[in-house]
């Protein structure tokens, strides 16, 4: 361990003590990328044998995105995370983030949407940056000595910052993300001590404003009657999720063994991206998915611990916000892939093929890595309690 103390600032502010990271979830989130990477070139093979003459070509791709983020992680985890706390940085890149999702409607539509920034190698998903730029900007208002019960000091600057993200995204469009904005929000607002009752009526408000974006667009509510019924179109809208099912349908318990889907024929659209799910059950079956999940609860459960132990409150809030947005992605794409929930275009995290998500994932974990650093206090403070 590292053994640098930093001494009490006459501001007041708890004294962090710096150690080593989180090693045991280290280990976890490099299992993950390892079976990902496994998973990932199986789902892809064929597509990219038979469309692009390569049955590498993802796995290639795939390995430099990981190189990319893992280097994103080892440099973040070594920036202390206070540095986020800043109320300039924070402002830069939320600005940032804003003036890169409005950046996207200049380039011509992908899938009938303007998300991406092309930049030659990859495209790039400013939304993506946006779940961690929402957690920062969220935690630097809450860990300030703003009054969190109060609606007009306390809420109405973090519905701000939302609204501030929704506005662009929803012109892509992207519902979806902006469901997603919401739901971090919401979240950030439970840990930052918000009353029940505004809480409720930003659900309320929140409900009514998506019932009228899904009215208005006809797509949309396409969607919702495809997640609620989709035999009635089998080989259009229902398609790609009843080709999900069948694929899950298809790995029993124990499944048909490593590359021997047969979804993955051109069959399943996505595999290798927001479905690659469908793959991993298809070919190591229920337990196979189980395993992957108890992988997930354990990285999380590490998360939360941190969140827990840190001694500092943007810290706390940093990481459990991190945390959530994590957790929210796995328990996503889980609910669309098994049919629970409507397609919403969300990639399993460290799993999916995508430069973005995995670099912005990586990134995620290397703030976390380093809250964990400082959370030896806070450690030491809590067993003292209890005995």
């Amino acid at each position: 361990m590292e053994a640098s103390a930093e001494k009490q600032k006459s501001n007041g502010k708890t004294e962090l003590t710096r150690h080593g990271i989180d090693f045991p979830l280290f280990i976890g989130i490099l299992i993950i990328c390892a079976f990902g990477l496994v998973m990932m070139y199986s789902a892809s093979y064929y597509y990219g044998l038979t469309k692009l003459g390569d049955g590498a070509y993802f796995l290639k791709r795939q390995a430099i995105f990981l190189g990319i983020g893992m280097a994103g992680l080892f440099i973040l985890s070594n920036i202390k995370f206070t540095f986020y706390r800043n109320g300039v940085v924070a402002i830069l890149m939320y600005a940032g983030v804003i003036g890169l999702t409005f950046l996207t409607l200049l380039f011509p539509p992908i899938n009938e949407a303007r998300r991406w920034i092309p930049l030659g190698f990859f495209n790039l998903q400013p939304t993506e940056l946006g779940k961690l730029v929402v957690v920062i900007a969220l935690a630097n208002i809450m860990s300030r000595k703003v009054p969190m019960q109060n609606f007009i000091a306390g809420m109405a600057p973090c519905l701000i910052v939302l609204v501030g993200l929704c506005v662009p995204t929803i012109l892509q469009p992207n519902f979806s993300m902006v469901v997603i904005y919401a739901l971090i929000t919401y979240l950030m607002l439970y840990l930052g001590g918000t009353r029940r009752s505004h809480r409720l009526l930003l659900v309320l408000v929140g409900a009514a404003a998506g019932a009228a974006l899904i009215i208005k667009e006809p797509y949309r509510l396409t969607r919702i009657l495809t997640f609620i019924n989709p035999e009635a179109d089998p080989t259009g809208a229902g398609f790609q999720p009843l080709q999900s099912r069948i694929a899950l349908a298809n790995g029993g318990l124990f499944g048909q063994g490593l590359n021997f889907s047969r979804q993955k024929l051109l069959f399943l659209p996505e595999r290798e991206n927001d479905y690659i799910l469908s793959i991993i059950g298809e070919e190591l079956g229920f337990i196979g998915i189980v395993l992957l999940l108890a992988a997930y609860f354990f990285v999380i459960w590490r998360c939360i611990r941190i969140a827990l132990y840190c001694p500092d409150k943007f810290g706390r809030l940093l990481a459990g916000g991190l945390t959530g947005v994590f957790a929210m992605q796995v328990i996503i794409n889980v609910g669309v892939v098994s049919g629970a929930m409507p397609s919403t275009g969300q990639t399993l995290p460290l799993i999916s093929y995508g430069g973005t998500s995995m670099i912005v994932f990586l990134a995620l974990f290397g703030m976390i890595l380093n809250v964990s650093r400082y959370t030896e206090v806070g450690m030491k403070n809590a067993k003292r309690t209890k005995e």
